[in-house]
């Protein structure tokens, strides 16, 4: 029997929508209404739910996996990486264009780690690797957190940690995203001890703390100025974002429990979504690098108009994703590395 807890998995499937519909909504201009409401409904929470889950799931007490997270999340990084290399390459050839310059800015960007344009990275940078920076943030973050815990006054280094990769930020981008990471491991250990002190069980037994959770979170979106945690950009209310953004959370897993019992086959649906966010998160680099987004926005909007145009190409990117995907999964040797749950089949089916 599987011991996931499926309305986790459906927390993390609207988060996951939430990346790629918000995406598409920041190719287009003018942003309509309905799409600006969305882009900050989503852009409230999404990244920090997965850091949130992530340490919910976490075991800080025990030896840092190094293996495992190794081959989750920086071997997934490297192969994602190299393949959006490999296919500007192929591009380039097909098109006879520069490709020392396409296939080495490219090159750059995937050793750099940075998840969008920063003018204050070590050097000029002619293209950012994308939505895979959180791969390298989140190994960053489980890193740090087994470290702290480890030290007396853990949750002080973890405020350490924060301030460090928040301050340095202002003035360098480092490659690697080591300091989304540093910032990112405040979240992880919050996730860590929501699981250490039940808060969910908490928060189901006395359904009225959802209300205040709601409220900070209605705030935050009010107040909603910008909050990229690739960036570290926490937008003019800094500590309200945050605090919005655990509020959200909660509300997030709270509407999607309520989706697991009484909503059949969506249920599944987002469940789905949300076991499979590491192949859908590379899958959807793979397809913001590679597709010449900006000439396609370009000739689709006096087709369909600036309003509409973020949800048709959604649609597109959504049914792109789920092909890649599949792709992905009939790859021998490469689809273990992106789904560890058939990894772990492998095993069992060879005993």
């Amino acid at each position: 029997m599987s011991s996931r807890v499926r309305y986790f998995d459906i927390a993390k499937g609207i988060a996951m929508i939430g990346v790629v519909l918000g995406h598409s909504i920041l190719l287009v201009s003018p942003m309509g209404t309905v799409s600006n409401w969305l882009y900050i409904f989503f852009f409230s929470f999404h990244m920090p739910l997965f850091f949130l889950l992530s340490g919910y799931f976490m075991h800080p007490d025990r030896r840092f996996a190094w293996r495992k997270e190794s081959r989750e999340l920086l071997l997934t990084y490297i192969i994602t990486a190299a393949t959006v290399v490999l296919l500007h390459l192929v591009v380039a050839l097909l098109t006879h264009r520069d490709i020392a310059g396409i296939v080495g800015g490219w090159t750059v960007a995937a050793l750099y780690g940075s998840g969008s344009d920063m003018t204050n990275a070590l050097f000029p940078m002619s293209r950012y690797i994308g939505a895979i920076w959180f791969l390298l943030a989140l190994f960053w973050a489980h890193l740090l957190v087994h470290v702290a815990y480890r030290l007396p006054g853990t949750p002080l280094w973890i405020l350490v940690f924060f301030a460090c990769g928040y301050a340095s930020s202002r003035y360098v981008w480092l490659p690697l995203s080591v300091q989304a990471g540093l910032t990112a491991s405040l979240f992880v250990y919050l996730g860590c001890m929501a699981k250490r002190f039940d808060v969910v069980g908490i928060f189901r037994r006395w359904p009225v703390l959802w209300v205040p959770s709601a409220i900070v979170w209605a705030l935050a979106m009010w107040k909603f100025t910008a909050f990229g945690l690739a960036t570290n950009a926490y937008g003019q209310t800094p500590l309200l974002s945050i605090v919005g953004s655990i509020g959200a959370t909660l509300c997030i897993v709270g509407f999607s429990s309520v989706i697991d019992r009484w909503v059949p086959y969506l249920n599944k649906a987002l469940a789905l979504i949300g076991r499979y966010t590491l192949p859908i998160f590379c899958a959807h680099l793979l397809e913001e690098d590679d597709l010449p987004w900006g000439t396609i926005v370009e000739r689709l909007q006096p087709i369909v108009g600036y309003q509409a145009e973020p949800f048709v190409i959604f649609a597109a990117r959504s049914v792109l994703i789920a092909v890649m995907v599949l792709l992905l999964y009939r790859i021998p040797k490469i689809n273990v590395v992106f789904f560890p749950s058939l990894a772990k089949k492998i095993a069992t089916s060879k005993l």
